[in-house]
């Protein structure tokens, strides 16, 4: 279609926002909860059918059909990314310890007789994942898949190793200092 044709015109786009834009921004809303996100999927949406005008075809569906399948699909896509950044942040959490975390105190002091025994004290499925993921560097999802173990297990296992360290390491600390 050419970029001069009646259905590429500035009226044209101007009358098409005009019909569909409570429309999009009702089922973006619905889809995100937000009106400030829905507003930017909304914006986004209309945005990409202008570039995209040219090349619709009306015979193959409605114009308002096309345009909520465009809003509809930017809804999903910002509700998997934030999806995608949440898992990563709760991954994150035991990837990446700060200096003060006990897990690290063990793992800069391998050698120290304290940490092999805090080690040792572990039953072996704890102390496997505790391993691959602070001597390997690996992260849960890759500990998951290598053990052939759901998320949720390498977690609780982590977390249940990290438990038992700390309380072997702190007793420990607190055995010196009296």
């Amino acid at each position: 279609m050419d970029a001069r044709s009646p259905r590429h015109s500035r009226e044209f786009f101007e009358a098409l926002y005009d019909a569909y834009h409570g429309q999009a921004f009702g089922l973006a809303y619905r889809l995100l909860g937000h009106s400030t996100d829905a507003e930017d999927v909304v914006q986004e949406a209309f945005l990409s059918a202008w570039r995209s005008l040219p090349n619709h075809d009306p015979t193959h569906g409605s114009t308002r059909s096309w345009l909520l399948t465009m809003v509809r699909n930017r809804a999903i896509d910002l509700l998997r990314a934030r999806r995608r950044h949440a898992e990563l942040a709760l991954d994150e959490e035991f990837d990446a310890p700060t200096l003060d975390d006990v897990p690290l105190m063990a793992v800069r002091h391998l050698d120290s007789e304290d940490a092999q025994q805090a080690l040792s004290r572990l039953p072996a499925e704890q102390r496997l994942v505790l391993e691959l993921a602070f001597l390997h560097g690996l992260t849960h999802t890759q500990i998951a898949e290598q053990l052939d173990l759901p998320l949720g297990t390498v977690k609780g296992r982590l977390r249940l190793a990290l438990t038992r360290v700390r309380t072997v390491l702190l007793d420990h600390d607190s055995s010196q200092l009296a």
